[in-house]
């Protein structure tokens, strides 16, 4: 790897949008400029290796997509890390596929894996507390729950909370993906063929450039939480994934170079598989309406790109409970026909009970009228 080339003021934003001036400023500031960045790179790889693999045992997988969707809201409202929220899906997809949650619950897993990320991603103090939490799903769990669930989780993995994602390593890249023979090449093609600019707008400068396919960049990190297949992916070769997946889309006449590859550690050849599934993801997320055709309702913003002053409402089905004395977080619910044959078996056998007596009398009296 080799040291970035800009540390200074490489993102130009508007003020309209101070959360995503405040993420990208993260970046152009963050550790990864440091001297120690081969080392940090190097460490983040062995620790990657001791990630726990999803088996994809759970039952309760199409409701995945709704508690992603809460967790997005989370981090919007109180403005999270994008780190934080990939780490909290981490979190939720491990302990979703050893236990089997009550469905009146899975938001208050969420919520606590989010929260526990929070605390270890997020570099300023305020970490949202699970009071502020609970107000945007009107106040469904306790803090007695909050509590339990916590507990539950920090000893599932052990205490061993601290891996890396796929946003740590697109964080680490951002700055060094785009090189300035990138943008002369870009330039130099839209010159030679007039027709790609109608397509691919034309940069000014470099700076503007790198700005302008960071933020790309870091919204394709967040696609890789809603494909399934990527949950078992080194989040090494996911980043490298989605860099070349950002150049192709943007234009630049290669996707891969042998810069990236001493960069990411990883070749065209072996980021190929993930990136034409990223691109086609995508090209399906940012496309119009066409032909009469509307994107589902699940597609949701990431957490960086943009704040709205106004908290958004969850689009789920709020459940209201009470707070019971047994295990809330992992008893697994019988089935209705079990309990209904339960039931009946009960009834049978008190029928057969009350059919005894009447025989046991009988056979009384006539012992005593002999």
């Amino acid at each position: 790897m080799t040291k970035p080339a800009l540390e200074g003021n490489i993102f130009t934003l508007s003020e309209k949008n101070e959360h995503e001036r405040s993420k990208l400023e993260r970046l152009s500031k963050s550790q990864w400029l440091s001297d120690y960045a081969i080392d940090i790179f190097k460490t983040m790889k062995e620790s990657e290796m001791r990630r726990r693999q999803v088996f994809f045992m759970s039952t309760q997988i199409d409701q995945r997509p709704k508690l992603l969707q809460l967790c997005q809201l989370i981090t919007r409202t109180y403005k999270l890390s994008r780190c934080a929220l990939h780490l909290s899906i981490y979190y939720l997809d491990r302990f979703l596929d050893f236990y089997t949650i009550r469905t009146d619950k899975l938001q208050l897993v969420a919520l606590t894996c989010l929260h526990i990320a929070a605390q270890i991603e997020n570099q300023d103090a305020f970490v949202p507390r699970y009071s502020e939490m609970n107000r945007l799903i009107k106040d469904c769990y306790t803090a007695f729950e909050y509590k339990a669930v916590e507990r539950k989780v920090l000893t599932f993995f052990e205490f061993n909370l601290m891996r890396p994602t796929t946003a740590s390593f697109v964080e680490m890249f951002a700055c060094s993906f785009l090189t300035r023979d990138d943008y002369a090449s870009y330039c130099q093609q839209l010159d030679e063929l007039p027709a790609l600019a109608a397509s691919y707008p034309r940069y000014s400068c470099f700076e503007q450039m790198l700005a302008s396919l960071a933020q790309l960049l870091l919204r394709i990190s967040d696609y890789t939480l809603s494909i399934n297949r990527f949950s078992n992916e080194p989040p090494s070769l996911l980043a490298a994934s989605c860099i070349a997946a950002t150049r192709q889309v943007c234009g630049l006449p290669k996707r891969w170079t042998p810069y990236l590859t001493q960069l990411t550690s990883y070749t065209e050849h072996m980021v190929e598989p993930c990136v034409d599934v990223i691109t086609l993801f995508h090209y399906y997320h940012a496309m119009p309406a066409v032909k009469g055709l509307q994107l589902p309702e699940n597609n949701w913003p990431s957490p960086d790109s943009g704040f709205e002053e106004s908290l958004l409402t969850p689009q789920m089905k709020v459940v209201s409970v009470e707070v019971e004395d047994f295990n809330v977080i992992t008893v697994q619910l019988q089935s209705p026909n079990t309990q209904q044959q339960s039931a009946l078996g009960k009834r049978s056998r008190d029928n057969d009970k009350g059919d005894l007596q009447p025989k046991r009398l009988k056979m009384d009296q006539g012992r005593e009228q002999t």
